[in-house]
C-alpha cells in the first residue's frame, strides 16, 4: 500500500512538472505590457497591438490603462472596443453603459470597432442614451466677446471687480490683464509684464480684494509665455496689483533655491487669507492676512494632481480639484481632510474651475465629452453632496471651457478657451485659426426644482419596477 502511495505521488509531481513545461513562454509583447506602468508607455503598445489585431493583449493593456487612469473615459471607451473587436460582448457592454451613466458621449453608432454589438437592442439603448446626454442643455449665452484678432493673447483667468463694476481677464501670452466694462469695452489695467527673473510673467490665476482696492496675481513662466527665457524658466510668484490703477504694490517670489515651481490657482477668503495651488510640488501655499512670507498651508503623497482651489464663505474650509481623486475638501480649523470621489453616477475628471456659491459647489468640465457645468449642493455640514443639478451642458458653443465666476443669479465663465488652438508654446497650431472668444452667462441656479422632480420620477419608476 505504502508502495502505491509513493507511485501515485511520483506520478502527480511528473504531471504537474508536465503541465508546467508545456506551457508557454511569455512573448515579447506580454513582457513589455507587464514591464510597463507609464501611461504613455502604454497607449503606444495599445496603438502598436490594435494595428496588429492582437485584442487579447489589446485588452491587457488598456486594462491595465484603465487601472491606472480609472476615471479617464477615453480609456474605458477604448477598453470597451477592445473587447467588442475580441467579441467580449458582455463586457463592452458593461463599460458602455457605465460611461453612459456618468453622462458622457461617444458616437457609437459610426465606430466601426463596434461592429460585432451594434445590432443587439442593448446597444440601440446605450446609443440612445448617448444622444441624449449629448443634447443641449440650458440657457448659456454669449455676453461679450474677445476679438479673435486679440484671442490668441490666451486669457486664461477671469474675475470681476464689483467697484467698477468690470470683468478682468489674465494673458497668459503677454501676462496683460485688460478690463471689459458694462459695455463690453476693453482696456488694460496692467501692461504687458517684463519678465525675467523677478516677474510677473504669464498671468494664471487671480482674486480680488475689493475692500480694500487689492488685485491679486499669480504668475508663472509657463511655456506659452512669449518672455520666456533661461533666467526665468521654473519661476513663479503671486504679484499683489492695485486694484483701481494697476499699479504693482508688491511681489512674492516663490524661493529660487527650492527648485521650479508652478503656480496654477488661487482663492481669497473672506478672512483675507489668500491660498494657491502649487502644481510641481502639489502643495497648497498660504499667504495669511497682514503676512508678508508664504507659509506651506497643505502637503500629502496620497493626491499627486492638484489643480484648482476655491473656499466656503466662511474662510473655514478649502476644495481643491484633483485630476485623479475627484474633490478634496480640507478643514482648516481641524486640519482633517475629505474626499468627494468619482463614482458610478459622477466623473469628477477634467475639472478646469470649481467656485463655491450658496452652499455648493460650481464645477466647469473640459476635458470630457459633452463639455459641462454642474452644480454639486451641500448639506449643512458642507462635507456632503446632497444634489447634482446641471447648469449647462453640449452647447454649440462650447470649445474647452475654461475659468468661471458668479456674479449675483449669473455665472460667467469662458466658452470657448483658446488653448485649445494654441502649441505648448502659445503659437497657433498647424490648421487652425484663432477664434473669438466668448464669455457666457448662465442662470447659476438653472432649473433646479424641475431637477428634482424629474429624479424624484425616476427614483418611483426603478422602485416600481424593481431596477436600480
Amino acid at each position: 500500500m505504502k508502495k502505491l502511495l509513493i507511485l501515485t505521488s511520483f506520478f502527480f509531481t511528473l504531471n504537474a512538472y508536465a503541465q508546467f513545461i508545456e506551457e508557454k513562454a511569455p512573448t515579447k509583447t506580454e513582457l513589455t505590457i507587464n514591464n510597463s506602468n507609464q501611461v504613455g508607455d502604454l497607449l503606444k503598445i495599445a496603438r502598436n497591438t490594435k494595428t496588429n489585431k492582437d485584442y487579447k493583449n489589446l485588452i491587457v493593456t488598456l486594462k491595465k490603462l484603465v487601472a491606472i487612469k480609472p476615471n479617464t473615459p477615453i480609456f474605458r471607451y477604448q477598453l470597451a472596443e477592445a473587447f467588442a473587436l475580441n467579441d467580449n460582448k458582455t463586457e463592452a457592454f458593461n463599460e458602455l453603459i457605465g460611461i453612459q451613466k456618468q453622462g458622457f458621449y461617444f458616437d457609437i453608432g459610426n465606430n466601426t470597432n463596434l461592429a460585432n454589438i451594434n445590432t443587439y437592442p442593448v446597444f440601440k439603448y446605450i446609443k440612445e442614451n448617448m444622444e441624449a446626454n449629448n443634447q443641449h442643455f440650458g440657457e448659456g449665452e454669449v455676453v461679450f466677446k474677445i476679438d479673435k484678432s486679440f484671442s490668441g493673447l490666451l486669457f486664461e483667468s477671469l474675475v470681476v471687480n464689483p467697484n467698477d463694476p468690470s470683468f478682468l481677464m489674465g494673458s497668459l501670452r503677454d501676462g496683460r490683464i485688460i478690463k471689459i466694462d458694462d459695455k463690453g469695452e476693453i482696456s488694460t489695467l496692467v501692461t504687458e509684464t517684463k519678465g525675467g527673473k523677478t516677474g510677473p510673467w504669464a498671468t494664471t490665476d487671480m482674486a480680488v480684494d475689493s475692500e480694500n482696492d487689492v488685485l491679486w496675481v499669480a504668475s508663472s513662466a509657463v511655456s506659452q509665455y512669449g518672455k520666456l527665457s533661461k533666467e526665468s524658466t521654473g519661476r513663479s510668484g503671486v504679484f499683489k496689483f492695485q486694484l483701481s490703477t494697476g499699479k504693482l504694490l508688491k511681489s512674492y517670489l516663490m524661493p529660487e533655491n527650492k527648485g521650479p515651481s508652478l503656480l496654477l490657482s488661487i482663492v481669497l477668503t473672506k478672512k483675507g487669507d489668500l491660498y494657491f495651488v502649487e502644481g510641481v510640488k502639489n502643495v497648497v501655499l498660504h499667504i495669511a492676512k497682514d503676512s508678508e512670507q508664504i507659509s506651506l498651508a497643505f502637503t500629502t503623497k496620497k493626491y499627486k494632481n492638484l489643480r484648482n482651489i476655491t473656499a466656503d464663505d466662511e474662510g473655514e474650509i478649502l476644495y481643491l480639484t484633483d485630476e485623479d481623486d475627484g474633490i478634496i475638501i480640507l478643514n482648516l480649523k481641524s486640519q482633517e481632510i475629505y474626499t468627494f470621489p468619482n463614482t458610478k453616477m459622477l466623473n469628477l475628471t477634467g475639472i478646469a474651475d470649481i467656485v463655491y456659491d450658496d452652499n455648493g459647489l460650481i464645477i466647469v468640465q473640459n476635458e470630457i465629452k459633452p463639455e459641462r457645468v454642474m452644480r454639486l449642493a451641500l448639506n449643512k455640514s458642507k462635507f456632503v453632496i446632497k444634489n447634482i443639478f446641471p447648469i449647462e451642458a453640449s452647447n454649440p458653443l462650447f470649445d474647452s471651457l475654461s475659468k468661471a465666476v458668479v456674479v449675483d443669479q449669473g455665472l460667467f465663465f469662458i466658452g470657448n478657451s483658446q488653448s485649445a488652438n494654441a502649441n505648448l508654446y502659445g503659437g497657433l497650431l498647424a490648421g487652425k485659426n484663432w477664434q473669438d472668444m466668448n464669455i457666457i452667462i448662465a442662470p447659476k441656479h438653472y432649473k433646479e426644482q424641475e431637477t428634482l422632480d424629474y429624479n424624484k420620477k425616476i427614483k418611483a419608476q426603478k422602485q416600481k419596477t424593481g431596477s436600480r
